[in-house]
């Protein structure tokens, strides 16, 4: 047996080599240990420490410049093709615009040359009627006839024109209770009156350039051969009246057509994309915008079955289609023309981001999802980035 000496002494070794494996333990789990084997025999193994604190700050910097790169790689291809697609689409509008200002132009040239035309075709039918003179005359009779069925067929055309931008002109008005159209239509009828208005005034010109055709060698060259009778004589005037007319009327309804074009294209980016529908068919406003107590309501509340449809209030493109914290799963729309409206609340949504879609189109199901008491959609209008009351803008 040992001695109580050798067994306290014993007892001393065992509590000295517990405490120093327990420390080298402690500081084992400070680090993570790498060990490096070299590839030939006779190297020696070593072993690398690294901190855990360490490993954990480089980890962190590491997924963080990966989600920021990602991020920046995303919205710079998003906006690559925004831009590609606006300058196609305003290429487009440039392409259609040129190619109506050089049809309208050649319409106008090919005008003039045929009155030009048709003035020298009556002059050298009369200077030739010296030796023909009565044959002469039944064919020129038959020839003002033919002109006077040809000047009459460009006056059906133009009252074909005039009826077809009345129709335009109904049309836009059928969508004045938007308010820009409004006020787009006010400023369209004033320059349309103003060029309307100088119509009335063709009977005057039209006196004008008879007096001129009366004593111009024109007119002499054709009445130099013989004294035109009275009959002769109203047809001719009757000619110059009608060429006078139609060369004046032409310039107008061309100004008038080009004005048309430009007000249609102001337009029709708010008959299409302004939101002027409520977004729910048959629902209530449970809520409406404006402050709640402490609270300001930034929207209005509309109540409605669970799974109702949900509607695009005008056209535009999705910016946002998914969940949205207490809004629960949410949809938004870029109607330009610094509108944007969201839905929010939604049971379902279907569309998704980058779609295009046009007034009354399904987006979404009501629900009541995020923070909510009820189905309802919880619908906000935002222009210029500042909310504004939805109630206005419900116009159909």
């Amino acid at each position: 047996m040992q001695s109580k000496r050798e067994m306290r002494k014993l007892a001393r070794e065992s509590k000295k080599l517990i405490k120093k494996t327990n420390a080298t333990s402690h500081v084992q789990k400070k680090y993570f240990s790498l060990m490096l084997v070299p590839s030939y025999s006779t190297g020696k193994t070593r072993s690398v420490k690294i901190p855990y604190i360490t490993f954990y700050v480089l980890l962190a910097i590491f997924l963080v410049v990966g989600a920021i790169m990602l991020t920046l790689y995303l919205r710079t291809q998003f906006l690559m093709q925004v831009a590609q697609d606006t300058a196609e689409s305003l290429e487009q509008v440039n392409e259609a615009y040129v190619t109506l200002q050089e049809i309208t132009e050649e319409e106008q040239r090919r005008l003039t040359e045929e009155g030009t035309n048709l003035r020298s075709a009556l002059i050298q039918e009369r200077i030739r009627g010296v030796e023909e003179q009565q044959q002469q005359r039944s064919t020129y009779l038959e020839s003002l006839e033919s002109i006077q069925e040809y000047l009459q067929g460009l006056e059906e055309q133009l009252e074909e024109f005039e009826t077809y931008r009345q129709e335009i002109l109904d049309r836009l008005s059928a969508n004045a209770h938007i308010p820009a159209v409004r006020n787009m239509l006010n400023e369209m009828h004033q320059s349309q009156v103003q060029l309307l208005a100088s119509l009335n005034d063709l009977k005057d010109y039209s006196a004008i350039r008879r007096e001129r055709a009366n004593s111009s060698d024109d007119f002499m060259l054709l009445a130099a051969y013989d004294e035109p009778t009275s009959e002769e004589t109203a047809i001719i005037n009757e000619l110059f009246d009608h060429i006078a007319v139609i060369e004046l009327t032409i310039e107008i309804s061309k100004e008038l057509y080009t004005q048309l074009d430009q007000g249609v294209r102001n337009v029709s980016l708010y008959l299409t994309n302004y939101p002027t529908i409520m977004p729910v068919r048959g629902g209530r406003i449970s809520s409406n915008f404006g402050w709640r107590g402490r609270e300001f309501h930034r929207g209005i509340d509309i109540s409605a079955p669970y799974g109702s449809s949900v509607y695009a209030t005008g056209g535009g493109t999705v910016t946002s289609a998914g969940w949205n914290s207490g809004y629960g799963y949410q949809v938004a729309i870029n109607h330009g023309l610094g509108i944007v409206t969201t839905y929010s609340h939604n049971s379902a949504i279907t569309v998704r981001v980058g779609q295009q879609v046009n007034r009354g189109d399904v987006i979404a199901r009501v629900g009541s999802t995020g923070n909510s008491t009820g189905n309802h959609v919880h619908y906000e209008v935002l222009v210029n980035g500042s909310n504004v009351n939805p109630a206005t803008f419900f116009l159909e």
